[in-house]
């Protein structure tokens, strides 16, 4: 196993590698075709670490450091040189076997040598990352609910067709014609009490930590 810095060529099995890690995980809306290019306005570094096996990539961490002004207005962990935990996917074949410690290890080195004060780390329910997150010296700071489903007071719509304008037509119980049908979304939910006024179909649960590299 080799945990080395990415390089250009490794692009597609980067993609892979996230695609394979992400597909049973509750991000089921972060799917990339590509790896995206740094956001040059907003961040001003990316550390980027990739594990190799037999040729394949089979792990991956991303973290954005944001530029002075960013990292002073960052709203959740705000601080001279804040960064973004943007990426960690390890392949399904070698996950429980340390890969995600070492590439921390490795960014956790560049960070400092960056000058990152803090670390922001967006993730979603789970108890295996949640449980790396803070081993790593994450502070839970926010959390919230994603719901995908719709409210329960969300008015009755008749669903029709009008074929001589050959479109279809949304009316509500008294017949008054309205321009769309929300059949389903997915709702930010910031308490969980708040669930109840949904027919919820799932819900995943949002976290953010923050790790202070000035305490640790």
């Amino acid at each position: 196993m080799i945990i080395r810095k990415y390089q250009v060529g490794d692009e597609k099995g980067w993609v892979y590698c996230k695609a394979l890690s992400y597909l049973f995980s509750p991000f089921f809306d972060d799917r990339e075709t590509e790896k995206p290019a740094l956001l040059a306005d907003v961040y001003d570094y990316r550390v980027e670490w990739v594990a190799e096996q037999d040729g394949e990539i089979v792990g991956l961490l991303d973290i954005d450091i944001y530029n002075q002004e960013n990292s002073q207005a960052y709203l959740y962990a705000p601080s001279k040189r804040t960064a973004y935990f943007t990426n960690l996917a390890v392949h399904p074949d070698f996950q429980g076997q340390g890969l995600a410690q070492a590439l921390y290890e490795k960014a956790e080195q560049e960070l400092r040598e960056q000058g990152v004060e803090k670390l922001a780390i967006f993730t979603r329910e789970g108890a295996v990352t949640n449980h790396l997150y803070q081993k790593w010296g994450g502070q839970l700071v926010c959390s919230d609910y994603l719901v995908v489903g719709v409210p329960k007071d969300t008015p009755y719509v008749r669903f029709g067709i009008d074929l001589d304008k050959g479109q279809l037509a949304f009316s509500d119980e008294s017949g008054r014609n309205l321009p769309y049908y929300l059949r389903e979304g997915v709702y930010v939910v910031s308490e969980k009490s708040s669930l109840e006024l949904f027919d919820i179909e799932s819900v995943y649960q949002e976290l953010t930590y923050v790790v202070d590299f000035t305490a640790i």
